[in-house]
């Protein structure tokens, strides 16, 4: 017996009695160094295709996580949920796994005109207007990319010959109210932010935390400035065109950085 009323609280990661983390179902040594986080299952599968040898190593509460090898390097890919809060579950539990360096692969809507749907962008920081980063770090803490990250991005890209917008993104928790209003949209596009989405803000935080790399680039399903957009059935084989670039970007950009 111990005296501290607060023993429960001793280990900080709560763990199921096989050694598994309660959300993704991982134990510790399943994951690579590097893996690629993405909020959208059908992503994650698609990338968990494209690994030579690839493994469920997790299958838990909406999560999917998967380990193998792409061009010789060990890799594994996650989901990682829609929004703030279920990003640090992943990159908490990920990071307990073995993790270090991850990549967030996401969709994004674009308030810049020279992102049409499909375009692609690599952020260097996020503007963080979601509540989660604040558990982490103080409010004025700025959630910035790691430069060898944003690095293999732009010159994965480059080997590719994919074309990307390198600059800032803006992570919020409300898609509709927090997104798709004009003057949120005017007020931010007038500061240079060249999208919206909903996590990556929380990412570059919560890896500065726990000491980890981080990076994030997003393929543009929406535009809100010409209202061009994937949802309402049109303009899909832009966007489909733009994801497999923006995978194979991301997957070459991440097996160099694990090299």
């Amino acid at each position: 017996m111990t005296d501290d009323p607060n023993s429960w609280l001793t280990d900080y990661h709560l763990k199921q009695p096989d050694g598994s983390f309660p959300h993704l179902g991982t134990k510790a040594g399943d994951v690579a160094e590097v893996v690629l986080v993405s909020g959208s299952p059908d992503r994650v599968g698609l990338m968990a295709e494209m690994l030579d040898e690839a493994e469920q190593v997790g299958d838990r509460r909406g999560f999917s996580v998967f380990s193998g090898a792409y061009r010789g390097s060990r890799l594994s890919v996650a989901t990682s949920g829609v929004g703030s809060p279920s990003m640090a579950i992943a990159v908490e539990e990920l990071a307990a796994c073995g993790a270090a360096t991850f990549i967030r692969v996401g969709s994004c809507a674009a308030i810049s005109p020279s992102l049409p749907v499909g375009g692609l962008a690599v952020a260097t920081g996020a503007v963080s207007d979601e509540g989660t980063s604040s558990y982490y770090a103080p409010t004025n803490f700025p959630p910035v990319a790691t430069l060898r990250v944003v690095n293999a991005l732009v010159d994965a890209a480059g080997q590719l010959g994919a074309d990307v917008e390198v600059g800032l993104t803006r992570s919020t928790d409300s898609f509709y109210r927090g997104e798709r209003t004009q003057e949120i949209i005017e007020l931010w596009k007038s500061l240079g932010v060249l999208t919206f989405e909903m996590e990556t803000s929380c990412l570059f935080t919560v890896a500065a935390r726990l000491g980890c790399e981080a990076g994030s680039v997003l393929c543009v399903g929406s535009n809100l400035l010409t209202g061009k957009a994937t949802y309402s059935g049109n303009h899909l084989k832009e966007y489909r065109a733009g994801q497999q670039r923006m995978l194979e970007l991301a997957m070459l950009a991440a097996s160099g950085l694990a090299s």
